[in-house]
């Protein structure tokens, strides 16, 4: 499993980018806005107002869980790539000594998701069905839609889903080997607004013998309504399908330290936010045996240094590169993952949310109306529940096992005198490899025997879904590599 490392934590970009002030000895992390001190910095008021851009490019390979003659591993299926571009304004005010508040508006300007089969080995690869002369059973090296899990299952159509094509986004795909087999549609718009408050519990300009040392409360508040994923683009364009909101609140604490050694200034960060349902969600609660119905909340720490090759304290100008280390630990919920958008609204999901209270949805159905009439892509829903009742569209949302984020930051910092700051870098990061869909089998208390999850009864979780969460069949993803660039520019008044 090859693993790239790097990630660079959204409240250390905060500290980074937000936290400038006219002191000079501390780093760029333990940096808080100080007003009415004229006798410290010479300001009566510190506000600052900045701008950043980030691009971000994720790639990774999306696996299945394959049974077959006894055995269960995991199968090379999906190759995913996401594209995102990010302008967010950002304002600190300092209310008082090493007292600030800051709040920042992460607007994404496109946000584009596309999946092809993976077929990593170019010219080496080998494909099933007699595609290669080297071809014998067993020895495919390379996805096609003879060997695809998804399409075996349904999840995705065979002439797979382009977004980009309003008229006719299921013929868009129909080679045995296609380039891509599923597009997203473009996303842009809010998804929450960050504040936060940070005061500076020490100061080592103040006290020499003493470091850097930050408290923070952060709460990061859902504003953008919901996105979601709709295959019915043929005669609407529904709004969800173009938005990138989660649908979730967070609360959290951070601290930073550091500690400046002439021209080095090592540091260290940590931080916790707890992740909960918004008011307008798509992260449902249906009861029962349900269990999570929560996002995942995320806890980590991060260290580096500040290195300052040169500097001039009475100009208020100063060049230092940063390089940074982190760790993230994501855990405890559900999310919206890199198969989402796959898994929303396939007629291989339909499903019924309150198992043991009425007829079972007829997925059967709903598949074979599906594959009967694709250019009909919300008749499958009525088909099923005329001949069950009860059924639901998936919303993409899964129950996430708990996962590592590790990776690196290296980043150049310009102070270009005592209004204007300028930095700009790169973060490289990694996931280790974790199921994306693994919903509980439910609770057996609720119907009889706590050891066994009865069928069709009141045990069952109600957002579990057979043909993705039974081992055997459950998603994971591998060979995370995102790269994030990104540019900030900060004005100090």
């Amino acid at each position: 499993m090859r693993k790239l490392l790097g990630f660079l934590p959204a409240f250390a970009a905060f500290g980074l980018v937000m936290g400038l002030s006219q002191v000079a000895n501390a780093a760029e992390v333990t940096r808080v806005a100080s007003s009415f001190d004229q006798d410290f910095n010479g300001n009566t008021f510190d506000l600052h107002f900045g701008v950043s851009y980030d691009f971000d490019f994720k790639k990774a390979a999306i696996m299945r869980e394959w049974g077959a003659g006894g055995q269960n591993r995991l199968a090379r299926d999906l190759i995913y790539r996401q594209f995102r571009h990010t302008v967010t304004p950002m304002l600190e005010i300092g209310l008082w000594h090493d007292l600030s508040v800051y709040v920042s508006l992460p607007v994404v300007v496109s946000d584009n998701r596309n999946y092809e089969f993976d077929q990593e080995e170019g010219s080496d690869c080998i494909f099933p069905e007699g595609t290669n002369s080297n071809y014998t059973p067993g020895t495919a090296t390379c996805v096609n839609k003879y060997n695809s899990t998804s399409i075996r299952d349904g999840i995705i159509p065979r002439d797979g889903f382009d977004a980009f094509e309003t008229g006719n986004p299921y013929g868009q795909f129909t080679d045995v080997s296609p380039d891509r087999i599923f597009r997203a549609p473009t996303r842009r718009g809010l998804d929450q607004i960050h504040v936060g408050m940070k005061i500076g519990i020490l100061n080592q300009e103040r006290k020499s013998h003493l470091p850097n040392w930050l408290l923070g409360l952060e709460g990061r508040f859902a504003i953008g309504k919901p996105m979601t994923m709709s295959r019915d683009i043929q005669t609407s364009d529904p709004a969800g399908n173009h938005r990138v909101g989660r649908g979730m609140h967070e609360l959290g604490v951070w601290t930073a330290l550091s500690r400046r050694y002439r021209f080095l200034d090592p540091f260290f960060g940590a931080h916790w936010r707890y992740a909960f349902r918004a008011g307008d969600t798509n992260f449902e609660n249906y009861g029962g045996a349900q269990g999570k119905s929560e996002p995942q909340s995320e806890t980590g720490a991060y260290f580096g240094a500040e290195i300052v090759p040169w500097e001039n304290k009475a100009q208020k100008k100063k060049v230092s590169i940063i390089l940074q280390g982190s760790a993230v630990l994501h855990y405890n919920g559900r999310g919206y993952s890199e198969v989402w958008e796959l898994l929303a609204d396939s007629p291989a999901l339909v499903g019924d949310v309150s198992p043991g209270q009425g007829a079972d949805c007829a997925r059967g159905v709903a598949m074979a109306y599906a594959s009967a009439n694709p250019m009909d892509p919300s008749g499958y829903l009525d088909a099923a529940n005329d001949a069950s009742g009860g059924c639901v569209a998936f919303s993409g949302i899964t129950t996430l096992q708990d996962y590592g984020t590790f990776g690196l930051n290296a980043s150049l910092n310009f102070h270009m005198g005592p209004y204007a700051r300028l930095n700009f870098g790169a973060d490289l990061s990694t996931d280790t490899r974790h199921y994306l869909t693994a919903a509980s089998r439910g609770d057996g208390d609720r119907a009889g025997d706590p050891e066994i999850v009865d069928p069709d009864t009141v045990d069952v979780n109600p957002v579990r879904r057979d043909v993705v969460d039974n081992v055997g069949r459950r998603y994971a993803v591998d060979d995370v590599f995102n790269v994030q660039g990104y540019m900030n520019f900060v004005l100090t008044f």
